[in-house]
């Protein structure tokens, strides 16, 4: 927790009496640790829920005996404890001397002493002394700010390695509309505040340094259809014959969970079945969140340079770029991305420096807005690569358009593509299609909705049009090369939709000066 923020002192404050309150000295079992770190009172809920939450995480996540875990807000260490028998070692980080003193406790007592070490501090001060395959962060988000969840990311990023994984559970809003839970004590006094967020916030938190792979709700119910959640089945099945038969059953109800989960989404999903199923204000999701895989330095002249060109896609360009290189590496094609940020005003050059900090085979170039074809001369004039190729950071190219043009990079100097279909709104296509009939009249050539293309680095040094900044440089360029009788090969493609945002591209000034360009122009 935060030490300079109200909502995670109270959280800190709180859990420590609690815990004084609750743990007393004689050892404990996995079922009653489970009871410390919890504001929920019922011991029942409490370690079916537990059951759930640690067959869902086996479930998506991979441990080994290899595998090196940080446990962020860990607690007393019922996830830690729990795992630190099945892998190589476990850091557990809290900001709650008590609960840390209890997790230290009992390590030493199940001869774990040198499987799990404890850090006291704050999961926002935590500065790793190494990077790990897991990182687990259950339940702390909620105690954070939006700008505490934001440091939050930038120490999972940190600490987890190329290639792990960050696993996150927190509680979410059931109907996608945010709000707060407190506890007050007898005067009145808050002794903690939490936030439910919807759902979709923590991958939005998240998928600025990291990749989203995997989000569900994590706590079915064990009577899953007609009561709210697992606090209010345990309470249906509270006493005599029917409590014995839950404790018996919850074990068997933690591996049906997936199925259980399945039917109510279904019958959730239907109108009809919906108004008869209960209301359920609060979720619990978990979220798995992946690193790009560590890739080596590029040595000498690469095989292909990948030009990336952003203008404000701060929301686009992390998935997009760790999409491509993890797509390339299994293709095993040795490349380079060359980013270019064409005068952004969000955090789009911020992005892709921590990118490359991250990633030996990026560069990154920035210039004053000039647009998209000042955007490609400064990237292709920037590339090393035998062969050249470019995307939008919107995501819209597939990186399995890139890779076949790469494989087909015999075929013609210049391979181009053109869409098979476009799902564009209107005054997009009034804009293209006059854009490509004055084409037609200016070059005698057929223009067509394109994408990107690839072609021989040297194509470019040769016959790259060098007065043309204008959207028009794709079809100059193609057009030199004709002229030099080394016609481009099209091959069609599909359009994909943009990750998040808006296309920047057809803005009245970049209109402008392709029509002023197109105007230059001649057969």
């Amino acid at each position: 927790m935060s030490h300079s923020h109200d909502t995670a002192r109270l959280a800190e404050s709180f859990y420590d009496a609690d815990t004084r309150r609750k743990a007393g000295d004689a050892p404990l079992s996995d079922d009653d640790l489970v009871l410390l770190g919890t504001v929920t009172e019922d011991p029942a809920v409490v370690r079916h829920r537990d059951r759930l939450e640690k067959a869902h995480l086996r479930r998506v996540v991979d441990f080994g005996p290899t595998t090196r875990v940080l446990d962020l807000g860990g607690g007393a260490g019922r996830l830690a404890l729990w795992l630190a028998p099945h892998v190589a070692h476990v850091t557990l980080v809290d900001a709650s001397e008590a609960l840390l003193h209890v997790a230290d406790r009992e390590a030493g007592r199940r001869g774990l002493g040198d499987r799990v070490r404890t850090v006291h501090a704050s999961v926002l001060d935590f500065a790793p002394d190494e990077r790990f395959d897991v990182v687990l962060v259950f339940g702390v988000a909620a105690y954070l700010t939006d700008d505490e969840v934001e440091r939050l990311v930038e120490v999972c990023a940190a600490a987890v390695k190329p290639g792990g994984v960050v696993a996150l559970k927190e509680p979410v809003s059931g109907d996608e509309q945010a709000r707060w839970d407190e506890r007050r004590d007898a005067a009145g006094a808050v002794q903690y505040r939490m936030q439910f967020r919807p759902a979709d916030a923590y991958p939005a938190f998240f998928q600025r340094r990291l990749r989203s792979v995997y989000q569900r709700s994590t706590v079915a119910h064990p009577i899953p259809f007609f009561l709210g959640g697992t606090e209010g089945a345990v309470k249906a099945t509270r006493g005599g014959l029917t409590q014995r038969a839950f404790e018996r059953l919850s074990p068997a109800l933690a591996r049906l969970d997936p199925a259980l989960q399945d039917a109510e989404d279904a019958l959730r999903g239907h109108p009809l079945t919906a108004r008869l199923l209960a209301r359920l204000d609060t979720l619990q999701h978990l979220y798995v969140f992946a690193a790009p895989p560590a890739v080596p330095a590029a040595t000498g002249e690469p095989d292909l340079s990948v030009v990336v060109i952003a203008y404000n896609e701060e929301d686009c360009l992390r998935p997009v770029t760790d999409e491509l290189a993890e797509k390339l590496v299994a293709a095993g094609v040795d490349y380079e991305i060359v980013f270019v940020d064409d005068g952004s005003a969000d955090r789009t050059l911020e992005i892709m420096r921590g990118l490359a900090d991250a990633m030996p085979r990026i560069q990154v170039n920035t210039q004053p807005n000039k647009g998209i074809g000042g955007a490609l001369r400064t990237g292709f004039d920037a590339a090393k690569g035998r062969y050249v190729t470019w995307v939008p950071a919107d995501g819209q190219i597939a990186p399995e358009t890139v890779i076949e043009l790469f494989r087909r990079r015999h075929e013609a100097t210049m391979l181009t593509t053109v869409y098979r279909h476009r799902d564009d709104p209107w005054y997009r296509m009034v804009i293209s299609n006059t854009l490509n009939t004055l084409i037609k009249l200016k070059t005698g050539e057929v223009a067509k909705s394109g994408g990107n293309y690839l072609f021989d680095r040297r194509a470019w040094l040769e016959h790259g049009p060098r007065d043309d900044d204008s959207m028009m440089i794709s079809t100059a360029f193609r057009q030199n090369l004709r002229d030099a009788g080394d016609a481009p090969l099209e091959v069609e493609i599909d359009a994909r939709a943009r990750v998040a945002g808006h296309s920047k591209v057809l803005n009245p000034r970049a209109i402008g000066r392709t029509f002023l360009q197109l105007l230059k122009m001649g057969r």
